[in-house]
């Protein structure tokens, strides 16, 4: 039974570069989603609606690096709770809803945040299968990356069909499937790439105690079956 593993202590630097990074992915999905769904429906692709899908990426990524540095800073319990609220999928989906909705109808109706929270049910699901690619800081799991695409598909469609219910007839439901399916596919892979990264590892061990190392930082802890497992 190994003790006393905390995670490994992630350097600022290293946080800022990944943060970035994963802004940047989310950037290119979200146009890239637009760009699909455009693309499925036959419509005319513009560049207002590439800025939105890249504004929609970029906020969802910037809340979740914004409220994982905040976690290192130490803060009350009552603030940090809320910060996981907002750091959910549900405050992630009714933030971007919210957004952009403003954005282009100059308000928010309250059907698109309805269909916004149903949607982050499936997309709850996604940020465990995001967690099981990347790996958290310690190795990832690639499979992960066709459960991440399906979860993406899912919640598309299930925000165009509540929206529809709503009274919103935002887009077609195939439309809105292939556009969160095409989002998922561009940051699934980024996440399993870090993940891998994360995965190479250089550990030492000395009667029990041993020292893990990879591009995150450094965890240490003792194995109480070290003799047993250095017999097998």
């Amino acid at each position: 039974m190994d003790t006393d593993r905390p995670l490994p202590a992630i350097n600022v630097w290293t946080f800022f570069a990944l943060a970035a990074l994963d802004i940047a992915a989310n950037a290119a999905a979200g146009p890239a989603a637009v760009a699909t769904a455009i693309h499925v429906s036959g419509g005319i692709l513009t560049a207002r609606a590439l800025q939105l899908g890249a504004l929609a990426g970029v906020t969802k990524s910037g809340v979740l690096a914004f409220v994982e540095f905040i976690a290192y800073a130490g803060i009350p319990t009552p603030a940090w709770m809320l910060l996981i609220l907002l750091a959910s999928s549900f405050g992630i989906c009714v933030l971007v809803t919210a957004e952009i909705s403003n954005l282009v109808l100059g308000e928010t109706p309250s059907g698109l945040l309805i269909a916004a929270v149903v949607a982050a049910i499936p997309l709850g699901g996604e940020c465990i299968g995001i967690y099981q690619s990347a790996g958290g800081l310690t190795g990832g799991k690639p499979q992960a990356q066709i459960f991440i695409m399906g979860l993406d598909a899912l919640g598309g469609y299930v925000f165009a069909r509540m929206a529809h219910n709503e009274g919103h007839d935002i887009c077609a439901y195939n439309v809105a499937a292939a556009a969160g399916a095409v989002y998922g596919v561009i940051t699934g892979f980024f996440h399993t790439v870090i993940g891998c990264m994360a995965g190479i590892t250089h550990t030492t061990s000395t009667n029990g105690h041993y020292v893990t190392t990879n591009i995150f930082g450094t965890t240490s802890g003792y194995d109480e079956n070290w003799q047993r497992n250095t017999f097998w």
